[in-house]
């Protein structure tokens, strides 16, 4: 297979090129002496912030157009930027051409066929007032700041998954960018081929201008944050309540039958006076009397808080906390139910002694991610290929001081080997694939990671610097990712990007045939 071939940074003829081209466009085209550059290049995390040779800020499909033809003619990096939530630095190039979709967040909605249109800078938190508007949801991230355009192309789980699906169980079409400049719609009845890679390898093949999600009938939603301390008697009620609550018998459905969704959580939240808590953020989907009911084990365990209450749906995206601006990065891993005691007071443990070495992460969290799996399950829509019965878990450490960076992204290493562990104490065969992959294998043969997660990003850190090392990482990690989709993807890519263009998250090499061309 061959390496994929370096890309360039931009030059000043590039830029100028670039203006001429968009010039009587309202697109902006922005370097560091622009007002407007160093928003564009801003980043959830500051740890994934990278300066752009320019930054192009589109208002249509027609501009991203201009400048993605442009980029691919002449070999440039290209990174695109929806809500810059990617802490693996995804969104971000090192001195190439960055597309910020930021102007690009108008929703529209259809009411006749209950969908919902949105640009590709959108927020979920556009989305969900956009559709809360006319009594509709659709299946969206659980953090109202994240961008629509990564976490759907990535697969995306959120608080309706267990009753609706992954969002690209809901996607219905889209309008995509080539690395071309052509502008093509994709659904299951137009471009199928293009579209069954965009639902899970999105990033590989586009830039997506517009999302066309199927919405639902929503009421309001009983949810809210419990919070814990963490003795040895509320670890145990905890563990209990959350197995009873959240696993899936054989051939069964589990206690919340898809309508509640939660999240068991370590963290210092800044009210909490210093002290480590455990959080359980959760909701339900139906009436407050129901849900008191189903949540009555936890709320009789007695926390020190508890703001369950009924309010409109766009509130449950809130939930999380999201402090933007610190560095940060979201290891992510999996583990299976039931949750075993043991393993939390393990986990608490190297909390907090974390929290003692470095004092400058304790906005960190680890948290559970529960969900009855049993709708995603079903589906097998997409070249998603992590679907299963396992359940995500994220590590994620979050500081302010560069200097801090190997020592809080080690600490995130370690605590994804630790759900390694947990996993084989389970009596699962873990994966030895994504720097040991905390996780096992699924039906298709990938790992069971989630991809919008940061699973693989410490090996982009390329010890020996060659060209054809990195691209041997970068085809390990992203077969791990696809498992049996990988070869028709890479069939895929070489229609729709043959030199590789979109190559930031999980990077499909082209298929090559067997004289090494495309």
């Amino acid at each position: 297979m061959a390496p994929v071939p370096d890309k360039r940074k931009v030059g000043e003829a590039d830029v100028q090129k670039l203006r001429q081209l968009l010039g009587g466009t309202q697109a902006s085209v922005l370097t560091p002496s622009d007002d407007g550059y160093s928003a564009s290049i801003e980043r959830w995390s500051r740890a994934a912030e990278k300066p752009s040779g320019v930054s192009i800020r589109p208002t249509s499909a027609e501009e991203v157009a201009i400048a993605i033809k442009y980029a691919c003619e002449q070999n440039l990096d290209v990174a695109v930027k929806g809500g810059g939530h990617s802490t693996a630095g995804a969104s971000s190039t090192n001195g190439g051409l960055l597309i910020d979709l930021g102007r690009m967040r108008e929703v529209t909605v259809d009411t006749d066929k209950q969908q919902l249109h949105a640009q590709g800078g959108c927020l979920w938190g556009d989305v969900d007032e956009a559709g809360w508007k006319h009594g509709f949801a659709t299946v969206g991230g659980t953090v109202a700041d994240t961008g629509v355009g990564g976490l759907t192309l990535g697969g995306g789980y959120g608080m309706l998954s267990g009753q609706r699906g992954l969002v690209i169980d809901n996607m219905v079409g889209a309008t995509v960018v080539l690395a071309n400049g052509e502008i093509k719609k994709a659904s299951k009845e137009e471009n199928s081929d293009l579209f069954w890679a965009l639902l899970g390898a999105g990033q590989n093949f586009g830039v997506t201008t517009e999302f066309v999600l199927q919405a639902y009938p929503q009421k309001d939603v009983y949810m809210g944050t419990m919070v814990f301390m963490p003795t040895p008697e509320n670890v145990t009620k905890l563990v209990k309540a959350v197995n009873d609550f959240y696993r899936v018998p054989e051939g069964g459905v589990s206690k919340s039958e898809g309508r509640g969704m939660g999240l068991l959580g370590l963290g210092k939240p800044p009210d909490a006076g210093g002290n480590t808590v455990i959080l359980f953020i959760a909701s339900h989907d139906g009436p407050e009397d129901e849900g008191k009911e189903l949540f009555k084990p936890f709320s009789d365990i007695g926390p020190i808080v508890n703001t369950m209450a009924t309010g409109p749906y766009p509130m449950v995206n809130n939930m999380v906390p999201s402090m933007i601006g610190m560095r940060s990065s979201m290891k992510g891993a999996a583990f299976v139910l039931p949750i075993r005691e043991e393993f939390v007071h393990s986990m608490l443990g190297k909390y907090q002694e974390f929290n003692k070495q470095c004092d400058d992460a304790a906005a960190s969290l680890v948290a559970w991610e529960l969900y009855d799996p049993s709708k995603v399950v079903a589906s097998d829509e997409g070249s998603f290929a992590n679907r299963g019965y396992h359940l995500n878990s994220l590590i994620m450490p979050m500081w302010t001081k560069a200097e801090n960076d190997q020592q809080c992204r080690q600490w995130a290493r370690e605590m994804s080997l630790m759900f390694k562990d947990e996993l084989e104490a389970h009596g699962q065969t873990t994966s030895d694939g994504i720097e040991g992959g905390a996780s096992v294998r699924g039906h298709k043969g990938a790992v069971l990671l989630y991809g919008n997660y940061d699973v693989g990003n410490y090996l982009r850190n390329d010890v020996s610097g060659t060209r054809a090392n990195k691209g041997q990482q970068y085809d390990e990690k992203s077969r791990d990712i696809f498992g049996t989709n990988h070869p028709r993807l890479q069939k895929l890519k070489a229609k729709y990007d043959s030199t590789n263009v979109f190559n930031k998250l999980f990077p499909i090499t082209p298929e090559t045939t067997n004289d090494g061309h495309l």
